[in-house]
């Protein structure tokens, strides 16, 4: 079972701007949070939190899934 704000994400917006979080719980609703507030966003990729490990990248058409 996933922890609580497991992942970090950065995410590229169409502007070319860099912007980051890194308290992200769950991945789905991330990803909708951003087409609501950053519609314009073209990927975002993700890290485990506490390892900084990279996990995964995600465009808008992708299929998202809640944890990893």
């Amino acid at each position: 079972m996933p922890h609580k704000n497991d992942y970090s994400c950065i995410v590229i917006c169409d502007t070319g701007e860099v912007k980051k979080w890194t308290y992200v719980h769950g991945l789905y609703g991330f990803s909708k949070f951003l087409n609501e507030k950053h519609p314009g966003w073209h990927y975002f990729n993700v890290y485990n939190r506490r390892t900084r490990e990279y996990l995964a990248r995600f465009s808008p058409n992708d299929f998202i899934p809640q944890f990893i």
